[in-house]
């Protein structure tokens, strides 16, 4: 009789999955709710930050152009045209220098790009600055506008600076001279070291075309980089001088970050500050797990004391018929032996498994239904199951249809403390399918190792052909320089003819080389191959001792093809049985349709085949050879030019394997070789995509 939980049981359970999903909920929304909070309060401060050195950058600029520009008046007030002399400038740029608060070089460049005056030096020493950006920009642009460079190395100081440079025009429009200030990225990095971030966390100053200015921490390798503009079209808005966005994959390091920028409206520069994101939820993640740890604790703490009252309240409304309903309704097989090994008890899962009604079963010997080879095993098994010996370990029953069961025993003794040894009580699990899988996967397995095996050996193949190709048209080119100069009628015309047809052999050899690296279907079109085959094998088979048998159905299905390619697989197979029956013999040519479904062993996606058997009466291949025969020279015959390459079956490997398809090989020695060919169908028949692996 079967018994269900009473409804206080019931209640029981609810109201403990009532209170884990009620608690566990909370403590994923609050965890959730101060995640956000963090994240939120990081992206305030890093805009924060963005503004502070914004307004930095603006004021840096802003006192550096100012003296440009006073410079620049006084310039024009000395000499409104041309240049001033060199003395002149140089006392005037040193003036310059000494109101600057960041000491830097000012100078002055000619029209033709030479160094015409500097604060650091006098007389100027002969320096070009006609390649710098700053003065190509100046040469190029009538604007008389402040320029901001990139960092380049100083050619008077040899330190890498910012310049700030403006043009001043002649009358007619053309250049002047182009006045410039230095300022050393190191101030920029030197005021970044103030704010106060993480050991990970880094700011930048860009150029609005992605040029880097200054870094925090200041980082040499940075100063000659270009951001791409795509790393910021993904994260910035459309229009908008100041803002928050997440980067995936940083600048630095690679690392997820929290990213703020504000753009100068005066200056086409933007401070950056990027916050590493791990950092920011460090302490979050702390506190998540001490939430989550207790939570957890709490969460088991309901469940102990719930089930504990849940099992109590069961025990007592337990009985004993709830043995035999775990006994009857049990996915294991049950049975039990008395101390004569005759079957006592069988539950409804040992009759399923083995096919036999409970009545058939019951009173006879175990060993009535192992396989054979299975009873010596059994016997010595039995004498330590007499002396209380617990086992669990795998046996082979045969089937009431005398297919093979594979099971999982567990098995115990069961002793009366007065009589001693009664018998066996044990439980058997079918693993039949799980046998049948693991002899399937290895089958993948080794389909997978040939391949990678192929590819390899292909891809070695295909370089070597091309080299080889290449070799031998210059050895083609010399033997036909050798004709033209040797007399028509004489022995040298007749070797020249003989290394000239031999050339052709190797090359031959080397398209099959390359065939075999490429495998390439290039031709594909639905066609039939029964045609193709009685067309090729026929011809191939003409003035040989062999007979041929054909049974090719006219009505089989159309297959995707390069036919071209087709055709060498049916020559090469017919080739091959051509040699192994050099006395004569019998080739039967058989095709039919295969459904693939999931019972079969072969590493095909489920759907309707093709199936092509090439069969011959030779000597057959040994059981040591046969895994090999696919491998490209892999032979067993002679070795001659004419036979025994050992590319054939390798080649009708590729080309099968190219075409979606497999080809087996099955032999015994002296009875022969078959070669069995899988192709999909064409149309709506076709296979399923299904991977192999979900197979």
């Amino acid at each position: 009789m079967l018994r269900f939980p009473s409804v206080m049981n019931k209640s029981i359970l609810i109201l403990v999955t009532l209170v884990t999903i009620l608690f566990t909920g909370k403590t994923l929304y609050d965890i959730t709710s101060d995640r956000k909070q963090v994240i939120l309060s990081a992206e305030r401060l890093s805009r924060g930050f963005a503004s502070a050195l914004n307004e930095h950058a603006i004021r840096t600029f802003s006192n550096t152009e100012n003296t440009l520009d006073a410079l620049i008046q006084d310039i024009q007030s000395i000499s409104p045209h041309g240049l001033p002399s060199e003395n002149q400038l140089h006392e005037m740029l040193v003036g310059s220098m000494r109101k600057s608060p960041f000491s830097p070089i000012l100078f002055v460049a000619a029209p033709a790009g030479n160094l015409y005056a500097a604060s650091s030096e006098y007389p100027a020493r002969s320096v070009n600055l006609s390649d710098r950006e700053y003065f190509q920009h100046h040469l190029k642009t009538p604007d008389e506008g402040v320029y901001i460079s990139r960092p380049l190395v100083n050619r008077l100081t040899g330190v890498r600076s910012i310049f700030l440079t403006k043009r001043l025009s002649n009358p007619d429009g053309s250049l002047r001279m182009v006045v410039g200030i230095s300022i050393d990225p190191l101030y920029f990095s030197e005021y970044y070291r103030t704010i106060e971030l993480g050991r990970n966390d880094r700011i930048f100053l860009f150029r609005k075309d992605g040029a880097i200015l200054a870094t925090g921490p200041f980082n040499e390798k940075f100063m000659e980089k270009t951001i791409p503009s795509s790393l910021f079209k993904s994260g910035l808005p459309k229009v908008s001088h100041a803002g928050t966005f997440r980067l995936e994959h940083g600048v630095v390091d690679q690392t997820s970050r929290i990213v703020s920028y504000r753009y100068s409206g005066l200056y086409p520069v933007a401070s950056f500050v990027s916050l590493r994101e791990e950092d920011v939820l460090a302490r979050w993640r702390n506190r998540s797990f001490k939430s989550a740890g207790g939570a957890l604790l709490l969460v088991l703490l309901v469940g102990t004391l719930g089930l504990l009252v849940y099992r109590q309240i069961k025990e007592l409304k337990q009985s004993e018929d709830k043995y035999s309903l775990i006994v009857t309704t049990a996915n294991e097989g049950i049975w039990m032996l008395d101390a004569e090994q005759q079957i006592t008890f069988v539950n409804p899962r040992v009759t399923d498994m083995f096919g036999y009604p409970p009545d058939e079963m019951i009173g006879r010997m175990i060993a009535d239904f192992m396989c054979p080879d299975e009873l010596p095993d059994h016997e010595s098994r039995m004498r330590f199951r007499k002396q209380g010996v617990a086992e669990r370990y795998e046996r082979r029953f045969l089937h009431r249809d005398g297919s093979e069961v594979w099971t999982v025993i567990s098995a115990a003794a069961l002793i009366d403390d007065e009589d001693g040894y009664q018998g066996v009580v044990a439980m058997c699990v079918d693993i039949s399918d799980r046998k049948k899988s693991e002899k399937r996967q290895a089958r993948l397995e080794e389909e997978l190792r040939q391949a990678h095996k192929m590819e390899a050996v292909g891809i070695m193949a295909g370089g070597m052909a091309h080299d080889f190709n290449n070799l031998l048209q210059s050895i083609l080119g010399y033997v036909f320089l050798a004709k033209m100069s040797a007399a028509p009628d004489s022995e040298v015309q007749e070797f020249l003819g003989e290394a000239e047809k031999i050339s052709g052999q190797v090359c031959d050899l080397s398209q099959q080389l390359l065939l075999l690296s490429r495998g390439g279907v290039t031709m594909l079109r639905a066609a039939s191959l029964p045609p193709l085959i009685l067309t090729h094998v026929s011809s191939a088979l003409e003035g040989t001792p062999i007979n041929v048998e054909f049974d090719l159905p006219a009505d089989m299905p159309l297959v995707t093809i390069d036919e071209s390619l087709m055709k060498q697989v049916f020559l090469h197979l017919t080739t091959n049985a051509i040699e192994t029956m050099t006395q004569g013999g019998t080739l039967r040519i058989s095709g039919a349709t295969l459904t693939i479904s999931l019972k079969h062993e072969l590493p095909l996606p489920l759907g309707d085949y093709v199936h092509i058997s090439f069969s011959d009466t030779g000597a057959g291949i040994s059981a040591e050879h046969l895994p090999k025969i696919f491998d490209p020279y892999f032979t067993t015959k002679e070795k001659r030019s004419e036979k025994g390459m050992g590319l054939g079956l390798a080649l009708c490997h590729t080309i099968i394997r190219k075409h979606k398809g497999i080809i087996r090989a099955s032999s015994l020695v002296g009875e022969g070789a078959t070669f069995n060919i899988y192709l999909p169908v064409t149309g709506a028949d076709a296979p399923s995509t299904l991977p192999l692996q979900d197979q």
